[in-house]
């Protein structure tokens, strides 16, 4: 191409619009090092704050299985709705979406990493025992 033609990319506008083609500087993927003194796991609260007094296991706590996708088995929408995005599958794609969602609630039931739930669940209760301590509530009952 001319070096002076202009290149556009994304969606339009003139913030999108050089004159030269942007090459990306590809870089390989890392898994980052927690270096914080505390972690949290799940969405949050102190009963999902821990100790970063272990790396291997703050990471693996920090870490989530991404689910499986699975297929429409029936009649479904393809698009945002209407009819014109009705789409009906045959029997032979019904049976082969079938078969491919079972395999993966089977894998997903049987993950390898479902043996660190355990471990990271243990994990959680330590630091809501911690927090027990730090915070002591009383009871009702309690004067």
């Amino acid at each position: 191409m001319p070096e002076g033609r202009p290149f556009t990319y994304g969606r339009g506008g003139a913030g999108n619009v050089t004159s030269k083609p942007r090459s990306p500087a590809l870089e390989p993927q890392t898994t980052p090092t927690l270096k914080s003194q505390m972690y949290t796991t799940g969405r949050g609260g102190t009963g999902n704050m821990a100790k970063n007094d272990n790396p291997e296991e703050a990471r693996r706590a920090q870490d989530v299985d991404v689910p499986g996708i699975i297929m429409p088995e029936g009649t479904h929408h393809t698009g945002r709705g209407g009819e014109g995005n009705l789409y009906k599958p045959t029997e032979e794609e019904q049976r082969k979406a079938r078969a491919h969602n079972e395999k993966v609630r089977t894998e997903s039931f049987n993950r390898d990493g479902s043996k660190d739930r355990g471990h990271i669940r243990a994990l959680a209760d330590k630091a809501k025992d911690k927090a027990r301590e730090a915070l002591p509530v009383k009871h009702h009952n309690e004067k």
